[in-house]
């Protein structure tokens, strides 16, 4: 798939995540992000770290959401002595740990199957600004770097002593804390040694130049690409309807179906 392709799907997700509002949507926005993560053929431990991770993600924010929701009205779902958790703060937890992890699978998608240079190509194809089109691939670039490194530092941190898991919360963290600086002196490092290896090579991010591979899309890019971008110009228009509805800026009689589907569905 042409790396354009990608970024506009990308753009995609981002506009439907901000204007779908309820969780199923979200759910199926979520799973259709996820889709494309399956032929990565990773190992089953990288699977349950993921799915551990979007868990926490999702239970904190609905968690934090329920206990600290202030809007009105609101219904008490669960009593536990002096804290209460909240029924609406629990469904806007929900759309929002919901509308992170569908960014976040969607930009993992890109991120692992997008070569930097491809990524580069692309957002100068698309007339991003040279220096951003170029800091967004050496980004890129540094984030499996910097995965490789973490996990050297735990594997050698794992060796050299005991469990993380048998340590104290406030121990956990202070180890977690140290092992970071590590990888943050190696990052340093590699992002000195690009600079010199690009300033003595006398590399101009301004400077014209051809494409080894030009890049090209497939014959069924552009029929995906104008179905992706109906689909989100549609949920989006529809959206700015009903807000303006609610809002009571305008209302159309002959819109009712469609204030009912947002409703009811978006």
């Amino acid at each position: 798939m042409d790396p354009r392709t990608r970024l506009a799907l990308l753009a995609c997700v981002g506009l439907l995540a901000v204007s779908l509002d309820r969780p199923g949507a979200l759910g199926v926005l979520c799973a259709l992000c996820g889709l494309p993560l399956l032929g990565l053929r990773l190992p089953a431990r990288r699977w349950a770290q993921g799915a551990a991770a979007i868990a926490a993600v999702v239970w904190g924010t609905v968690l934090s959401q329920g206990l600290f929701y202030a809007g009105l009205p609101r219904v008490a779902l669960l009593e536990l002595g002096p804290l209460t958790i909240w029924r609406e703060g629990v469904t806007w937890g929900l759309v929002q740990s919901l509308r992170m992890v569908a960014t976040l699978l969607a930009g993992i998608a890109v991120a692992s199957s997008t070569p930097p240079d491809r990524l580069h190509a692309a957002l100068r194809s698309v007339r991003v600004p040279d220096g951003l089109a170029f800091l967004a691939a050496s980004a890129l670039r540094a984030v499996p770097e910097t995965a490789r490194a973490l996990a050297t530092v735990r594997r050698a941190r794992r060796r050299r002593g005991r469990p993380t898991w048998k340590r104290s919360p406030w121990a956990w963290l202070r180890l977690e804390v140290s092992m970071l600086r590590p990888v943050v002196a190696s990052a340093l490092r590699g992002a000195r040694d690009q600079a010199e290896s690009l300033d003595s090579r006398g590399f101009d991010p301004k400077a014209r130049r051809r494409l080894r591979h030009p890049l090209t899309f497939a014959w069924w890019e552009r029929p995906l690409l104008g179905l992706a971008f109906g689909a989100t110009l549609a949920v989006v228009g529809m959206r700015l309807l009903y807000v303006l509805y609610t809002s009571e800026v305008v209302y159309v009689q002959a819109l009712r179906p469609v204030y009912g589907f947002v409703r009811a569905w978006l």
